[in-house]
């Protein structure tokens, strides 16, 4: 007997009887096990039972209900009803409807393969899920499945339900966790390109501060502010404060509604807090980014910008190299201005550091790197 653990959200329709709609598996696409199961897979009208917590059922735990397997399409839905007449059963419907209002409610069922073959899928192995023999469905922490969901507790057509992809419960601005903290460089192209082909989302929570209501919820592309290293890694201080200055608009458009910046701040914010730092103040973008800031202000700025465009010239020299091709004449000289403004950063830096900054700073005496890289940077 195999197990496959499947993500999803769910909505709850009438909770005094405890019936409920899930999709356990979606077909045709490659899952987090490496497995492809093939449309035809299940048996429709298939009797299952609802597991205890965790698969708990298969060591002798009482199930906490029964339903029936609906093929519908590419997805195989449970029909079912927890026992509320029953105390394990009620308390299992509970716990997972409780779980599923912070977007941790998973499913999994238990199974034997019947026909099964090996082959490619985009040019990774995949093991072919020809035939199966579903035993039991079960609430669970951890899923391996791709784009299921619980769709009502009632029992309604599952093609009414709307679409709700796997952990649909966190749109938009991401919670924040206390975590540990750390300064060292921040690259957030090599930090996001090293995370598993096969991430799942309540992983990428973990390491981004914003999802796109409208993405898909299992694709990097959808998420955001990216300033943990790697799944339940520290949050970097530098990406934060970087994050902080774009939702101000220093690298242009932060690239999420207007609605969702204070949240986003937030998140970010309480890393810098819990880092023993004072956050810099989030912005009326109305303002104007580069109006009465302080010399604080204005060098986190730079820092975002300048980070901002080292990334954006790795890509185009990356691009350009697959053709064989170079970085543009105008590029590379411009480039090396901004190097050559950098540099004047030595003599700066071999002041000795104050405990507090002065006040009063004149505009003569205010650090000029970031309006001449900004200069740079727009004909760039």
């Amino acid at each position: 007997m195999e197990r496959k653990s499947l993500s999803g959200g769910l909505e709850i329709k009438d909770a005094d009887k405890g019936i409920v709609t899930a999709v356990f598996s979606t077909m045709n696409v490659r899952d987090h096990d490496g497995d492809y199961t093939r449309e035809g897979a299940f048996t429709d009208g298939a009797k299952v039972a609802i597991s205890a917590y965790g698969h708990k059922s298969w060591d002798g735990a009482l199930p906490v209900g029964s339903g029936i397997v609906r093929v519908k399409g590419k997805r195989a839905v449970l029909e079912g009803q927890f026992f509320m007449d029953t105390q394990h059963g009620k308390d299992t419907f509970a716990t997972v409807k409780a779980l599923a209002a912070d977007g941790l409610g998973e499913w999994s069922y238990g199974f034997d393969i019947n026909k099964y073959s090996f082959g490619e899928e985009k040019d990774q192995p995949v093991r072919y899920i020809e035939a199966v023999t579903v035993h039991e469905v079960s609430p669970v922490l951890l899923g391996a499945g791709v784009n299921t969901r619980t769709l009502s507790t009632k029992g309604r057509a599952v093609d009414d339900q709307p679409a709700v992809k796997a952990g649909s419960a966190i749109r938009g601005p991401i919670p924040a966790q206390e975590t540990a903290t750390l300064t060292r460089p921040w690259d957030g192209a090599k930090t996001v390109g090293g995370l598993p082909g096969d991430v799942r989302p309540s992983q990428l929570r973990s390491v981004y501060a914003w999802v796109d209501p409208d993405g898909d919820p299992e694709l990097k592309g959808s998420y955001r502010f990216a300033h943990h290293h790697g799944v339940d890694g520290p949050a970097n201080i530098r990406a934060c404060l970087q994050g902080i200055a774009q939702l101000n608009g220093a690298a242009g458009d932060p690239g999420i509604p207007e609605s969702d910046r204070e949240a986003v701040y937030k998140h970010l914010a309480s890393h810098l807090r819990d880092a023993d730092r004072e956050p810099p103040k989030l912005r009326d973008r109305s303002d104007g980014h580069a109006k009465g800031l302080t010399l604080s202000e204005e060098l986190i700025d730079a820092l975002a910008c300048t980070a901002g465009v080292i990334d954006s010239a790795s890509r185009v020299v990356a691009l350009r190299a697959e053709k064989g091709k170079s970085l543009s004449r105008v590029n590379s000289e411009i480039l090396d201005w901004i190097r050559d403004e950098l540099k004047r950063l030595d003599s700066i830096l071999s002041v000795p550091v104050a405990d507090e900054e002065p006040d009063g700073l004149s505009d003569e005496e205010k650090l000029s790197l970031y309006v001449q890289s900004l200069a740079l940077i727009n004909d760039f």
